[in-house]
């Protein structure tokens, strides 16, 4: 730069205006960039958040339509004890204080290996926090020291129907005994759940053979 430039030629910068509005510019962008950002990791967090329901959904059907499928007409007094052994028990009935409980086969014993039968009883609870909670026994005929395997299926339910179909009839309790004449299970079993948030969910299972 010549000595004559430097004292005539005008600095170059911005000026105090032109830097306000790059400064609005930038905080228009940091605030639309991060409004854009929460909206996306809002997103994320709620399809999460469905997939959980989804996949809690698909494991509770599973357990409940392979009890009722595997069902058969071994009958067991629970540990608690009450008056006879019953076999598919279950709806509005005094007979239990579980929403429905039952002897299921097709527990696997390869070889006869371990020193146990392939039946199970299975019962299902409607716990008051709103959670189905299904408990396994490991052998039928158990004691209050007999192991168990408990397993929330589902949570945020409000109320659980139950309606049971033999034939054309139906029924909202069932009251199964290993004597005849109710030495029978239901052909269908059709359960309407409904959650806290008014979701429902039917539920329908056939039943095993009975034998």
């Amino acid at each position: 730069m010549s000595r004559a430039c430097a004292n005539t030629c005008p600095e170059k910068g911005f000026t105090l205006a032109e830097m306000l509005v790059a400064l609005f510019i930038l905080s228009i962008l940091a605030v639309a960039g991060g409004n854009l950002l929460l909206r996306a990791t809002a997103s994320g967090e709620q399809l999460r958040e469905r997939e959980a329901v989804i996949r809690q959904l698909d494991i509770a059907q599973a357990f409940i339509r392979s009890d009722f499928e595997a069902a058969v007409t071994r009958g067991v007094e629970p540990p608690e004890g009450y008056d006879g052994a019953m076999t598919l028990v279950g709806g509005e009935t005094n007979r239990t204080d579980a929403l429905f409980q039952l002897v299921r086969s097709g527990w696997m014993n390869p070889g006869g290996m371990a020193p146990r039968s392939d039946l199970q009883p299975v019962r299902y609870d409607l716990t008051p926090e709103g959670e189905l909670v299904r408990t396994a026994w490991l052998r039928p005929d158990a004691t209050v020291s007999t192991p168990t395997a408990k397993r929330i299926l589902l949570t945020g339910i409000a109320d659980i129907e139950m309606t049971f179909w033999k034939g054309n009839e139906t029924s909202t309790y069932w009251e199964g005994t290993p004597t005849p004449p109710d030495n029978v299970l239901p052909e269908l079993v059709e359960m309407q759940i409904r959650f806290e948030d008014d979701r429902v969910l039917v539920l329908a299972s056939q039943t095993g053979s009975g034998s």
